[in-house]
Order: structure tokens, then C-alpha cells, then sequence
């Protein structure tokens, strides 16, 4: 765990301990009731414009700004698309606010990589339940905890995660 600690500047711990709780927030609240407040994701997208601004976080306003902008609108495409497609709703608004507040935070490369951890955990999580449980494949698996722990991910594995991409 030090070691992870090591690999963060000293001068980011603050902005990321916030980003941390707020993600664990949403973690437990999305599992036991399949919402996300508003307190743990929208409402701190300005901080993490003031954070990045102040140098508190590795990345410029504009990439704050744009990776909030941009987790936002993929996501509401995403979901726009998914009920286009089948005429039911497949991802609630605190999904897309959540995802907004973390490309505050992370940036758009990160906001991208988080949705493309989490995509593929949250796929695999939600198999492996089918398979075990035996239920039927249209059951409600909350998005927003597998968001949550893809954005620790890249926090914590992000020159890794990039050196793996680039290959």
C-alpha cells in the first residue's frame, strides 16, 4: 500500500483523498439502493475544476473541464443509443454525473480508460452472476461501482494502464 502511496505526488494526496472518498461513497450507496448522490459526484465537479487550477491535480483546467464534459456526453450517447435500441432505460443520471465528475478529476484520457475498466469488469461481474445465480439476463446491475473502481485503477495504475494501451 506504500508503495502505491509512493507512486502518487505528496501534493495530490488531498485532491485524490476526496476523489477517493466520494468514490467509495458512491460505491456502497449505488450497491444498496442504485442511486448516486449528487453530493458525492456533481456537486465536487468544481472542485476538481479548482483543484486541477491550483496544480493540486496532474492535469491543466482545460483537461479538467473537457474530461468532465467529455464523461458526461459518452455516456449520455450511450445511453440515448441503448434505449433507441431496446425502448428501455439502461443507465440512470447519477451514472452520467458520476462519470462528469470523474474526468474532473482524471482528465478525459483517464475519464476514457476508467469507462473502458469499468465497461469490461462490470461485463464480466455481471456474467459470472448470471451464470451463478441462474437469473435471468435482464436483471439490474449498478454501473456506477464498477466506474468508481476503474477510476481508482487508473489513479493508482495510470502509467501501466497508458504503457499497456501504447503498446
Amino acid at each position: 500500500m506504500l508503495a502505491l502511496l509512493n507512486s502518487v505526488d505528496s501534493h495530490y494526496w488531498l485532491a485524490y483523498f476526496i476523489f477517493f472518498s466520494a468514490l467509495i461513497v458512491t460505491i456502497r450507496s449505488d450497491f444498496e439502493s442504485m442511486l448516486i448522490s449528487r453530493f458525492a459526484t456533481i456537486f465536487l465537479i468544481p472542485l476538481g475544476f479548482l483543484f486541477a487550477s491550483l496544480g493540486f491535480l496532474p492535469i491543466s483546467l482545460v483537461h479538467s473541464i473537457f474530461g468532465s464534459i467529455f464523461g458526461y456526453v459518452v455516456l449520455l450517447g450511450s445511453a440515448k443509443l441503448f434505449a433507441w435500441f431496446t425502448g428501455k432505460q439502461g443507465m440512470g443520471q447519477g451514472d452520467l454525473e458520476l462519470l462528469a465528475f470523474i474526468g474532473a478529476f482524471i482528465g478525459p484520457w483517464g475519464c476514457w480508460i476508467t469507462l473502458m475498466l469499468a465497461s469490461t469488469i462490470g461485463a464480466l461481474v455481471g456474467i459470472i452472476y448470471i451464470v451463478v445465480s441462474r437469473k435471468k439476463s435482464s436483471i439490474k446491475i449498478p454501473f456506477g461501482p464498477f466506474l468508481a473502481i476503474g477510476a481508482i485503477f487508473y489513479v493508482l495504475y495510470q502509467d501501466q494502464l497508458i504503457a499497456l494501451l501504447l503498446r
